[in-house]
């Protein structure tokens, strides 16, 4: 496909054409298409040939990996990014079929006890929020990426959080009636 045809394709079937944040990330790439003799289109572009390079996600990764000479915008309209067999980019008409990489946005559930006064309403728009965006600090701290997103699911009516009941030596956790 078309670089534009290959990143309508990946933001419609998975996230959008990979993105390549560092020498690690990099280095997997390679390691996983190492059996592949064909050039892919990765999601590094820029608009004219005087443009910055920007990655089709809008994520902010000063990495490259040019090869030699490279980029050279030969004829002055090269302004998309392939990967070569050997890893390396090189700057390409975007307009030309190749193959392409898109990522998968990584997706998990984490279960969360919350113990509260009485009194704390859990489930008020205000309250989810604040507990979300400190959950959101934590795990920035602890190397949470910018471009993760965080949200609440919802598993009964509108409610996140559900008071549970223990009764005395009962290590199981039920919901509790509304009463």
């Amino acid at each position: 496909m078309s670089w534009t045809d290959a990143q309508t394709y990946c933001r419609q079937k998975h996230a959008d054409l990979a993105t390549i944040d560092d020498q690690v990330e990099h280095a997997e790439l390679v390691k996983t298409f190492s059996n592949f003799t064909e050039d892919m289109w990765i999601g590094l572009y820029r608009t004219s040939g005087t443009s910055p390079w920007i990655w089709s996600d809008q994520s902010e990764s000063g990495f490259r990996f040019w090869a030699s000479r490279q980029p050279n915008n030969l004829g002055g309209k090269q302004f998309c990014v392939h990967t070569l067999p050997d890893g390396s980019w090189n700057d390409f008409d975007c307009l030309e079929k190749k193959a392409f990489i898109c990522y998968e946005m990584k997706r998990q559930i984490v279960r969360l006890e919350v113990k509260s006064s009485p009194n704390l309403i859990l489930n008020d728009p205000e309250v989810k929020k604040e507990i979300l965006l400190k959950i959101e600090q934590i795990l920035k701290e602890k190397g949470l990426t910018e471009e993760a997103k965080l949200s609440w699911k919802v598993i009964s009516g509108e409610n996140v959080f559900q008071r549970t009941c223990c009764q005395k030596n009962d290590v199981s956790k039920t919901p509790c009636g509304t009463n």
